[in-house]
């Protein structure tokens, strides 16, 4: 599992597990498995980090049923390796999105757990110490 940070020109921040799409040997593209995007709560908690930093995630594309989602590289502005706090938070969000789920959607033949949607949000107090 590689997990990327990726700022996208849309000025989307997202978290994924980033699979390259190679061509030729020629990158044509990237793969964003279980992408969620990830905001801060308080955007002026980041100039203060011994007080936390407290972020969400939400499903990047919360309406789509794929859990890997193509991506052109030409809208990727960087790729970046998240903090250790923040993977931690979203292998843990991803842990719970798959466990989750009412039994009207498994009586409906609805499986969270492989329709990508069931992500969650996570909330998380960091501290950058």
């Amino acid at each position: 599992m590689t997990i990327k940070l990726a700022v996208l020109k849309s000025g989307e921040d997202v978290i994924a597990d980033v699979k390259e799409l190679i061509l030729k040997g020629r990158i044509v593209g990237y793969t964003f498995i279980n992408p969620a995007t990830v905001r801060f709560l308080n955007p002026e908690s980041i100039y203060f980090p011994e007080e936390g930093i407290d972020i969400v995630f939400a499903p990047w594309i919360p309406l789509s049923a794929q859990k890997e989602v193509p991506v052109a590289p030409d809208w990727i502005i960087t790729l970046v390796d998240p903090i250790p706090q923040v993977i931690d938070k979203y292998k843990e969000g991803i842990k719970d999105g798959r466990s989750k789920g009412s039994d009207s959607d498994n009586e409906s033949g609805s499986d969270k757990s492989s329709s990508g949607d069931g992500f969650g949000t996570g909330r998380t107090g960091l501290s950058t110490d």
